[in-house]
């Protein structure tokens, strides 16, 4: 070996040597969008066949005063995939529908749009969270039954409390539909008793509202493929749920403590946004004629660091890195809160950061090993609220 040779075999081991490192660095670092619960069906969709199941109702507005109600029935026998549809007249604003085939609930219809929540509320006395749902209706009413939340016929029964669930209610379980239909039902019931329910939008509901359906569970993809209609149809504008949905807010400040799906990042204060800017932001994203193309809307909405994908509050990625304590307190004084509660990012219990300043709250439900739990806000005060209705102070 030569000189020269020598030269550049030194040369390539250094560079071997420094960018290898960096390269597994990089790897190690994800995006910050996904979580690694989020697992893509990849198996033979014509091979699953579930026990009977009926999945609805779906309203679609045929025009301002007729519906159309379908019921998508599956039967285990010859797994077979049908639609029972239903027109129905609606002569008020505002409707109670009864449902069919075997339904014995009603839903709330309503001829225009859904009303905006505020941004901000004063002088609420208890305050129950329930971290991302991802379709597990059971363990959702399990854990609102042993709180106290709802009676056993699942009506509201929080007086004038208020319920916060923070988003992530679509994907990964297959009980998506009765979980958004009971949140609706309680929010109705809730606002009758002068409490609230706060549905604020996680990545997973924009992600269906925008037709990114790969975490839908195996139940929705064999539907959607035998009916032919793509997941997000059941969610469009003219749909009664896509209507609400699009209604809903992205963040709530309740007293001096604000609530979000994924986390306020540094770059919502450099944007000065206020808390109506960033969920008018997100509602204006979700209309069909916002007039903007995808990708500007991902750039001036869905940015690095936005409230639906942000992970910086438990981890860094290649966009960002976990946020400084300075950082932190320039956001809580920018909006005038102690506290930041968020899910999107998953923890094995309700877990207190920062001290005490940020509090993680999305603890994966339907995993064995793992004790779902929401967290109760009562007179100053924290505990966790498990299944069994064990209530844990949180010192």
């Amino acid at each position: 070996m030569n000189l020269n040779q020598y030269v550049k075999y030194l040369l390539l081991l250094l560079c071997i040597c420094v960018l290898c490192p960096l390269n597994a660095q990089k790897k190690s670092l994800s995006s910050g969008t996904f979580s690694k619960y989020d697992k893509v069906f990849r198996g033979n969709i014509n091979d699953i066949n579930l026990p009977d199941y009926i999945d609805g109702p779906h309203f679609f507005w045929i025009d301002s005063k007729e519906v159309k109600m379908w019921y998508v029935e599956h039967l285990h026998e010859g797994n077979s995939i049908g639609i029972k549809e239903k027109r129905v007249k609606v002569k008020t604003d505002s409707a109670l529908i009864k449902g069919f085939k075997g339904d014995k609930n009603k839903y709330w219809l309503r001829k225009g749009d859904y009303p905006i929540q505020k941004a901000e509320y004063n002088g609420v006395e208890k305050v129950l969270l329930i971290g991302d749902v991802h379709g597990q209706y059971g363990i959702m009413t399990d854990l609102l039954k042993a709180a106290g939340a709802i009676d056993h016929e699942l009506n509201w029964s929080w007086g004038n409390g208020h319920i916060v669930f923070i988003g992530d209610v679509f994907d990964r379980g297959d009980k998506v539909t009765e979980s958004l239909y009971l949140i609706k039902k309680l929010q109705h019931q809730a606002k009758a008793k002068k409490g609230r329910v706060h549905f604020l939008l996680g990545n997973h509901e924009i992600m269906v509202l925008m037709n990114d359906t790969r975490y839908i569970a195996p139940k929705y993809k064999k539907m959607c493929k035998r009916l032919m209609i793509n997941y997000s149809r059941f969610f469009k504008e003219d749909t009664e749920l896509g209507k609400w949905l699009r209604s809903l807010s992205t963040t709530v400040q309740i007293n001096d403590l604000l609530f979000v799906h994924a986390g306020i990042s540094p770059k919502m204060i450099e944007k000065e946004l206020s808390l109506m800017d960033i969920n008018e932001g997100i509602r204006k994203s979700l209309r069909s004629d916002q007039g903007k193309s995808q990708a500007e809307v991902m750039r001036e909405v869905y940015f690095p660091g936005n409230p639906l994908w942000y992970r910086g509050y438990l981890m860094k990625t290649r966009n960002y890195s976990i946020i400084t304590d300075d950082e932190l307190e320039k956001i809580l004084s920018y909006y005038d809160v102690n506290r930041i509660f968020f899910g999107h990012t998953e923890v094995e219990a309700i877990r207190f950061l920062k001290n005490g300043k940020l509090v993680a709250v999305n603890v994966p439900m339907g995993f064995k090993n793992i004790k779902s739990q929401v967290l109760l806000i009562e007179n100053d005060k924290y505990y966790r609220i498990f299944v069994d209705g064990l209530k844990e102070i949180i010192e």
